[in-house]
């Protein structure tokens, strides 16, 4: 039996009579949602029955192990779970593996990346839930964080939305867990009630809250705002904090000052400028951000400040490459920054 979402699946699951063999398939392109099946059973259909629970990780000797393991019956407890992870192993041995030969009050779970074998078990269709997992398309992906949020009274904005979509590759799996790990990270009043999620608590909950905060840092820079930068500047923490991936962003937000005149100069359009600055691709809304505030940083770089920059950027990377100490480098980028952008 096949089902279309991993929510019809737990139902069935959990309409399912307990007492009755029963082999459940997670396989396709995001098989990490096997683990939301396996924590179901454990916890929902096996919450209030003592059950054995035998696990297999994709090991070479997990045939014979399984084979012998069905077989063999506990004498005190009655219920079985069987959860087979990467179980390419047990799968590509089974011959004659028939439903009606697995004992009463036993489950068995796979895991199977790619499309798996149901023709292998000899299994009746009533007696297999099969599930499907693939990777979610471009306009599926707002629709689910919409949907899985409101289980969790979580209201996404179109920003939160966004920055949810660069941080985490279309998979149902990695959007699940990052949408219930904000939702833990909210206080019992906050989780009683309808919360309204922003970009900022995306970056509160993914980004580590020791060590920079990279984008903040390097607006202070561009925005001449001392007081930020310096207080972010202390906030190293290596080894997730490197110069060099300072450098580099830094880099990559002057480019985008110097193409953003350039195109003025050059009276291109709103979509010709986009393109250039290589911002086309992204959300109207973020669109808007990039172009407001370049408009009001442009005035304080000219093309002599520019070349200064460039030039603090060859040569201050240059430096760090000379094998100074650590401390030593955060005296030298603060002096060099203070001198070139304030």
């Amino acid at each position: 039996m096949d089902f279309k979402s991993i929510d019809d699946l737990a139902k069935a699951i959990k309409k399912y009579p307990i007492d009755e063999p029963l082999i459940v398939v997670v396989d396709g392109k995001d098989t990490a949602l096997f683990n939301f099946i396996s924590q179901f059973i454990e916890t929902q259909v096996y919450k209030s029955v003592p059950v054995e629970i035998s696990i297999f990780t994709g090991e070479q000797e997990d045939y014979s192990h399984f084979i012998n393991d069905i077989y063999n019956f506990s004498l005190f407890v009655s219920y079985r779970l069987f959860v087979v992870r990467q179980s390419h192993i047990i799968i590509k041995n089974i011959k004659n593996f028939v439903i009606k030969d697995i004992p009463p009050k036993t489950w068995i779970i796979f895991e199977y990346e790619g499309s798996f074998p149901l023709k292998a078990l000899k299994i009746p269709e009533s007696q297999i839930f099969h599930f499907e997992t693939k990777i979610l398309y471009e306009n599926q992906i707002d629709k689910f964080i919409y949907e899985f949020a409101k289980k969790y009274r979580l209201v996404f904005s179109e920003e939160a939305i966004t920055e949810m979509k660069v941080l985490f590759p279309p998979k149902e799996s990695l959007l699940r867990t990052a949408i219930m790990n904000i939702a833990r990270s909210l206080s019992q009043e906050q989780q009683s009630q309808e919360y309204y999620v922003t970009y900022e608590d995306i970056r509160r909950v993914f980004y580590p809250t020791a060590g920079w905060d990279i984008f903040k840092m390097i607006d202070a820079i561009l925005n001449r705002d001392l007081q930020t930068f310096l207080i972010e500047i202390e906030k190293y923490n290596p080894p997730e904090d490197n110069y060099y991936n300072l450098l580099k962003n830094l880099l990559l937000k002057i480019e985008e000052i110097r193409k953003y005149q350039i195109a003025k100069r050059l009276n291109f359009s709103q979509k010709e400028l986009l393109k250039y600055i290589q911002a086309d691709k992204k959300p109207v809304f973020i669109q808007n951000k990039i172009l407001q505030q370049l408009e009001r940083i442009v005035p304080y770089y000219s093309l002599e400040k520019l070349q200064k920059i460039y030039q603090f950027l060859v040569e201050i990377s240059f430096g760090f490459r000379q094998n100074i100490e650590e401390g030593y480098k955060k005296t030298v980028f603060v002096k060099k920054v203070i001198e070139v952008f304030f």
